[in-house]
This record gives structure tokens, C-alpha cells and sequence, in this order.
């Protein structure tokens, strides 16, 4: 005869997976998923209390799915970059400035990331300590961003979209290194609190309202234009285009400056067979190209609108940042189509890099120690991130998947730690659990 076991068991086995973070507990965890997945005394009474009618085949593929979304919270990752002296900066004074693997120390003031690059530091050290996790997370179903903030002139184009920058260097490893998966791209930039489409062959975009709609928790824009790319040359090709497109005014502090917030957005699906059907992924991976945060006197705006736009995107952003640490408390998304297009990157479904450059010049050594404490605070942000997975109809009419995603989270005060839960699986034949 099959014991009654309270609901409050199962949810501690689900609760478990979304609350362990540690090396040592997951060990645990996926003792648990084995015991789960091969014992039948478990799954007859997981199968009964969540009235699951399916075949042991299709019961795995469920309970495996369930384990694949469970929540990791994870915290944005941060890292420093410090730029060379350019030709022109020759005759000029340096700042007292001292870069070590986790140290940033700049006239007496230090400050810790999880990562710092000196200015001897190449592309290819910045992919492999910041993009290339994100790019193996990405090709896994895990959404990606990476963020470059400074001040104009510090570097954040030529680490994001340069000749041999991350978005290239990412493309490069995807087509290397992916499997058999669609792939789409876009590129857009937000100015004036207006949102622009590079990809479009039009560029009078009057016709094609970039209006930021939601449905079902995810936010999207209207009449995005989504190219597929089938090799690295499709990808550079749309990224050049879009380029040619790209129409930047200059500025006091830089030839080529961006006033733009600049997204690069590389979109994926694929899909695996399992038992009963398919099982899909998707993810995207955001690059974004950050505008100038230096100082208003010193963004070289065209007109008083422009510069109090830049001001109040760079403003709005830092705001959601504070208001991320200081939770529950309201978060400002909507305050800027900026924060509003970036949601799912600032305290939800995402790996997050926030990548800082700065100068090493003295005359810029307010606008380094802004974007060292800006830094400093989103390191203490914290994402929950997913894998975006889910099964086809087929899976769906043959068992009860919807109503295991639709659990309600554990309640709280049960007190119970996994290592109990373990020993109970451990007991086949007990006659009662005591909670």
C-alpha cells in the first residue's frame, strides 16, 4: 500500500534545487535527482501526488526538465579595464594608478573586482576571463550580457565591436564550437530616448514605430529586424552594414564618440530529441555599448536635449542598480526605454558582465573613480538565471509538465535540510517522515 506523503516533501525536493549554490550541497542535489529519477518507489508517489499518468521514459524527460530550469542565483560578474596612453597624451601627467588581478588602486583609493586588466592586457585576455563563459552558458540555453560603462574615450568600443573586439571573437567561437542551431542577430541604438534599427535597409524609420511591448514576461520591441546569419562572414556582413548606418557626431573628447547606448543582440534556438518529442532551447546574448558616463560639461552634446537624454538613461540605470541592492523595493525599469529593453539583464534571467574602462590620465581621474563605484555597487547584484528550455505539445499531453512548472514555491519555516531528504529516499520501505 502506498504511503500518503505530504506535499510539503516534494516541495523541499524542488525547493532544493532552486536554493543550492554551493559546491559541496550540489554534490547532494544530484544524489538526489539519481535516487529520484531511478527509484520506483519515489516515482510512484511523486507520479500519484502530481497525478502524473506517463511512461518511466517520459517521467525522466519531465522531472529532467524541471531540473534543467531550476534557479541559480548568481552575481553579476565585474571587471576593470584600464586603457594605454595614446600619442597625443604623451606630454601629459599620469594618475597615481596601480591595476593587480583583483585590485584597483587609484590616488589612495582601492577598490576589488573579480577581475582587473592592466593596460598590457589583449582581446584575447578579456574573451577568455569575461565572454567566453557567457558565449558556453549562451550555447547551453543561458542568457548572456555583457556591459562596457565609462566615460567617452576610455575604450568601450574598441573592447566591444573592434576588429577584433568580444562580438567577433564571440561569433568566431559559436560557429567553431556550436552545434546545429539557429542563429539571428540585430542591432540597435537608443538615443534621445528613441530606439533605431540598423539593420533596416530604410533608415527614415518613421514608418516602423520601435514601440517596447511585453507579453508573457518577456519584453520585445515592434518591427525588430532579426537577420539569420549561417557563418561568421553573414555575421560580419550584417554587423558592417549596420555599421555603415551607424551615424555618430564627434565630441571634445573623442574622433569617433558615442552618444548612442549601442546593443548587439545574437539570438538562438535549437533543439534536442527525447522520448515523446523535442525538447527546445533558446537564449540570446546582449552586447552593449554603454553612452559616455563622464560628466555633462564634458560630452560635447549638440544641444541641452541631448545631453539631459544621455544624463538620464546613464541616471535611470545607475538608479535600477541601487534600487537591485536595496530589494524589494521598486525598480525604476520604465523610467528609460534603456533599463525597460535591458530588464531581463539587471536582477532576472541573465548572466551578467559589467566590464568598466577608464583612463590612466590624471584629468580623468574623477570619471574613473565614478566608474569604479559604480562597479563596486553592481557587483552586489544578484541575477536568477535559468536555462530557457521547455518540451513540445507532444510531451506536454502525455504527462502533467505544466502542472510541475506551475509548483508553488515551498513555504516557508519548513526547516527541512536535503541531507533529510536524502535519508528518506535512502528508506524504501519506511512506514512514516516525520517533518
Amino acid at each position: 500500500m502506498l504511503l500518503d506523503i505530504p506535499r510539503d516533501v516534494f516541495y523541499e525536493i524542488a525547493g532544493s534545487l532552486n536554493s543550492v549554490t554551493d559546491l559541496g550541497a550540489l554534490s547532494q542535489v544530484n544524489r538526489t535527482c539519481h535516487l529520484l529519477l531511478n527509484d520506483d518507489f519515489w516515482q510512484r508517489r511523486v507520479k500519484r501526488e502530481f497525478g502524473i499518468k506517463s511512461t518511466n521514459k517520459t517521467w525522466k524527460v519531465q522531472y529532467q526538465l524541471c531540473y534543467e530550469q531550476r534557479v541559480i542565483p548568481t552575481r553579476i560578474t565585474t571587471a576593470i579595464r584600464c586603457r594605454p596612453t595614446t600619442s597625443r597624451e604623451a606630454s601629459e601627467s599620469v594618475a597615481k594608478l596601480e591595476v593587480q588581478s583583483q585590485t584597483v588602486c587609484i590616488n589612495d583609493q582601492s577598490f576589488s573586482f573579480d577581475h582587473c586588466f592592466d593596460s598590457n592586457a589583449n582581446q584575447e585576455d578579456i574573451f577568455t576571463s569575461l565572454c567566453l563563459p557567457l558565449v558556453k552558458g549562451f550555447l547551453n540555453g543561458i542568457n548572456g550580457a555583457m556591459y562596457a560603462w565609462g566615460p567617452t574615450g576610455s575604450g568601450k568600443t574598441h573592447t566591444i565591436s573592434g576588429t577584433d573586439g568580444m562580438i567577433h571573437r564571440s561569433l568566431q567561437h559559436m560557429f567553431d564550437h556550436g552545434k546545429e542551431m539557429e542563429l539571428y542577430i540585430s542591432f540597435i541604438t537608443i538615443q534621445n530616448e528613441r530606439v533605431r534599427d540598423y539593420l533596416k535597409e530604410d533608415l527614415d524609420q518613421n514608418g516602423y514605430p520601435h514601440r517596447i511591448r511585453e507579453a508573457n514576461g518577456i519584453i520585445y520591441i515592434e518591427n525588430l529586424e532579426k537577420n539569420q546569419i549561417f557563418n561568421l562572414n553573414d555575421a560580419v556582413f550584417n554587423l558592417k552594414n549596420g555599421q555603415e548606418r551607424w551615424h555618430r557626431n564627434s565630441t571634445m573628447m573623442s574622433d569617433l564618440p558615442s552618444r548612442h547606448w549601442h546593443i548587439v543582440t545574437i539570438w538562438m534556438e535549437h533543439h534536442v530529441t527525447v522520448p515523446m518529442g523535442k525538447k527546445y532551447y533558446s537564449a540570446r546574448l546582449d552586447f552593449i555599448d554603454c553612452a559616455g558616463s563622464q560628466r555633462i560639461t564634458r560630452q560635447g552634446a549638440s544641444s541641452v536635449r541631448e545631453a539631459a537624454s544621455i544624463n538620464r538613461s546613464t541616471t535611470t540605470f545607475a538608479n535600477v542598480i541601487q534600487a537591485l541592492i536595496h530589494r524589494p523595493c521598486h525598480v525604476p525599469y520604465r523610467d528609460s526605454k534603456v533599463t525597460r529593453i535591458l530588464q531581463h539583464s539587471l536582477g532576472n534571467n541573465c548572466q551578467t558582465v559589467m566590464l568598466g574602462t577608464m583612463s590612466p590620465m590624471e584629468c580623468d581621474v574623477a570619471e574613473s573613480v565614478s566608474t569604479l563605484r559604480f562597479l563596486s555597487r553592481c557587483k552586489v547584484v544578484i541575477n536568477s538565471v535559468r536555462k530557457n528550455v521547455q518540451l513540445d505539445d507532444e510531451i506536454d499531453r502525455h504527462g502533467s509538465i505544466n502542472a510541475m512548472r506551475q509548483w508553488d514555491p515551498p513555504p516557508s519555516g519548513l526547516g527541512i535540510k536535503i541531507e533529510d531528504v536524502l535519508s528518506r529516499l535512502q528508506t524504501k520501505g519506511s512506514s512514516s517522515l516525520d517533518l
